[in-house]
């Protein structure tokens, strides 16, 4: 796991500890506000309910061992859109490397994050049967979804806060898909692939 460093929350000043060099945004344990890293160091966002609980194999905190590698759950995001609700899981690997796993009605998909360079404006301003720009190269865009945060739990590696916008775009080229989310703070481009419950090992 990534080594644990100390943060000083900017609402109640106590000192979060179960916090890594990854982390972007956290509940705080003690006052109970959700902060993140902004342009100014440490931001407030507020005081928000957590991510609604659903039926899941998923918990924070929870540990287990996937392709031979072990990993602890934490943190969760939950997206909410028009046709309803998908969430975002975020694992830590012991290896050092970490990854979202995402549940949408019972299937999950373990995203590799890939380095690229895309536009910002070029994501939000995508649509079905256009392109979006990534590297230099022109993706087909094959879906969009215009989602929002409907709720946040743990330790998250971007900074987010519930009710912010996010816009979801799966691109193809070159025979790869990609997707892309793009928020207010952040845009993460991974490629995934599709998981059986069975292929953890619960501890």
């Amino acid at each position: 796991m990534a080594h644990n460093v100390s943060v000083s929350c900017p609402s109640c000043g106590v000192a979060i500890e179960e916090t890594t060099a990854h982390t972007r945004s956290m509940a705080c344990p003690h006052c109970g506000n959700w902060v993140y890293l902004g342009s100014n160091g440490w931001e407030v966002a507020g005081l928000f309910e957590h991510a609604i609980d659903a039926p899941s194999m998923l918990q924070l905190g929870k540990r287990g061992v996937l392709s031979e590698r072990r990993f602890v759950v934490t943190g969760r995001v939950r997206l909410s859109y028009d046709e309803g609700f998908w969430d975002e899981w975020w694992l830590e690997f012991e290896d050092g490397h970490h990854q979202w796993l995402e549940e949408d009605d019972g299937v999950y998909r373990l995203h590799k994050s890939i380095d690229a360079e895309v536009v910002a404006k070029s994501v939000t301003a995508a649509t079905v049967g256009g392109s979006v720009t990534v590297d230099a190269e022109s993706w087909f865009v094959s879906e969009r979804v215009d989602a929002q945060v409907a709720g946040v739990q743990g330790s998250l590696p971007v900074a987010i806060v519930p009710g912010e916008p996010v816009v979801c775009v799966d691109v193809m080229g070159k025979g790869i898909k990609m997707s892309i989310e793009s928020g207010d703070n952040d845009i993460q481009i991974s490629r995934s692939r599709v998981i059986r419950g069975a292929e953890i090992d619960w501890h």
